[in-house]
């Protein structure tokens, strides 16, 4: 049990520097003015945020659920201008929870 502990909270620490990466990758590909490095980057940071939720013990679905929660939020409170200047949230959340 000892050994799987460790292995777990090695895999968390990995994967909290690969975030830090990915978000290096983002800038560093912005500096740039390199489209893939940013992509790559925020497609990282996306993806490495599930594994880690998952390896905290949370279900993808829950995530998901508290993402669509955190946009509606945003949404309402708009402070940074995303909705009312250019509808980011809507369409992100149309986007992730297309309504049928």
């Amino acid at each position: 049990m000892e050994v799987d502990v460790v292995k777990g909270l090695k895999a968390i620490d990995e994967l909290k520097v690969n975030l830090i990466q990915a978000q290096w990758y983002v800038q560093h590909g912005a500096l740039k003015g390199s489209e893939d490095e940013m992509l790559q980057g925020l497609a990282d940071l996306v993806g490495t945020s599930y594994l880690l939720a998952r390896r905290l013990g949370f279900d993808f679905s829950r995530l998901d659920r508290i993402l669509l929660q955190r946009l509606e939020d945003l949404k309402n409170s708009d402070e940074m201008n995303l909705e009312k200047q250019w509808g980011d949230l809507s369409l992100l959340l149309s986007y992730l929870a297309p309504e049928d």
